[in-house]
């Protein structure tokens, strides 16, 4: 299981978005549309369940505004995507990343996002890890961070591989020469 956030999902239904930024080179990233479908292949050619959980979605969905029938529809239609709720489980693993980080820090932990962006990336990260998620493709710093200390490893866009060069065959006709 994968986790997807509203970047990657954002990528994966609306490829010819605005790529984000790699930060080594402060430029966008290259031939994102490219490493987006590698990537969906490689997580389909393994039978890789992505979970999409309920506040990406939600988040999403208030980007699409009037399309996002049109996105829930095309969601629907992908069997590898699963949406999992914060639920239960969910609630009692964010209950003790916010006690550690109580214990250490205070309740943001190192983050100096406001409070609602500490929670919500908080949920995101509890409902990977009820769901046995052991990667989450996210290029949010402040989810990334709580992800790692979670176990679980976070994968940027920049870090996504690009596909191998395709080998096109030309075909050509040889004239003979007439001497």
């Amino acid at each position: 299981m994968v986790v997807i956030d509203n970047t990657f999902l954002s990528l994966m239904l609306h490829p010819k978005g605005r790529p984000p930024r790699d930060p080594s080179t402060q430029k966008p990233v290259e031939r994102i549309e490219d490493r987006i479908e590698k990537l969906i292949d490689d997580l389909d050619s393994d039978s890789e369940r992505m979970i999409i959980p309920t506040p990406v979605l939600s988040e999403f969905l208030i980007l699409a505004a009037s399309d996002a029938p049109e996105y829930l529809n095309r969601l629907g239609e992908k069997k590898n995507l699963l949406v999992k709720p914060f639920d239960e489980k969910a609630a009692i693993e964010l209950a003790a990343i916010e006690l550690e980080d109580r214990k250490t820090t205070s309740k943001k932990g190192t983050s100096s996002s406001p409070w609602a962006k500490v929670r919500f990336d908080r949920q995101i990260v509890a409902i990977a890890k009820t769901n046995g998620a052991n990667r989450i493709y996210s290029d949010d710093e402040d989810l990334a961070k709580f992800a790692t200390r979670a176990d679980i490893k976070v994968v940027r866009t920049w870090e996504l591989p690009l596909p191998p060069a395709k080998q096109i065959n030309i075909e050509y006709k040889r004239e003979d020469s007439e001497s």
